[in-house]
């Protein structure tokens, strides 16, 4: 295997000899690099890889969010997204973007304030669109609507310890408890 640093527009492989996987498009029988990246050829695979040296600045489709709802509309919760998670780690984004969970996209209720993990479904620029289907994605931490206290898991339901109310919520399986 051999390495090669490519800068955007700069010839990566032939179509002819290689197949392209990551940041690259075909223009005229030849693959050209989208990203300044390092270009990884598998000679006996015929594949060459090209990966970017940074990151993107916004997380792209399928990536998991961390993000806190703002506000209810009529057809959809407004986010302010502020975390990625990457393998299992979370990364504070540089800079915190906004997001729409729109009410097809959610399985469950949510309330304004509470912290939200979510999966990007479209990029086309902020505000992110998420979604909260499926059992791992919904309500990590939430707070009393009356006295802003965090509120326990009981059951399928969120409670409250000081106002004894319980309150229904879409709740992920990693579900912060103190």
């Amino acid at each position: 295997m051999r390495k090669k640093i490519v800068t955007p527009g700069e010839e990566v492989a032939y179509a002819e000899e290689f197949e392209t996987k990551g940041s690259a498009y075909s223009l005229d029988f030849r693959y050209l690099s989208s990203v300044l990246g390092i270009v990884t050829y598998d000679e006996k695979a015929h594949v060459a890889v090209v990966k970017p040296v940074r990151n993107p600045p916004l997380p792209q489709a399928g990536a998991i969010v961390y993000c806190q709802v703002v506000n209810k509309g009529r057809r959809a919760y407004q986010l302010r997204c502020f975390a990625v998670e990457n393998n299992r780690e979370i990364h504070d984004l540089k800079y915190s973007f906004t997001g729409v969970l729109p009410y097809f996209f959610s399985d469950g209720e949510l309330g304004i304030g509470d912290y939200i993990r979510a999966k990007v479904v479209s990029t086309y620029g902020p505000p992110l669109v998420v979604s909260i289907r499926g059992p791992t994605y919904g309500s990590v931490l939430s707070r009393c609507p009356r006295c802003s206290s965090v509120l326990k898991r009981r059951g399928m339901a969120l409670y409250c310890p000081n106002c004894s109310i319980e309150v229904k919520r879409k709740i992920a399986i990693g579900y912060y408890s103190a």
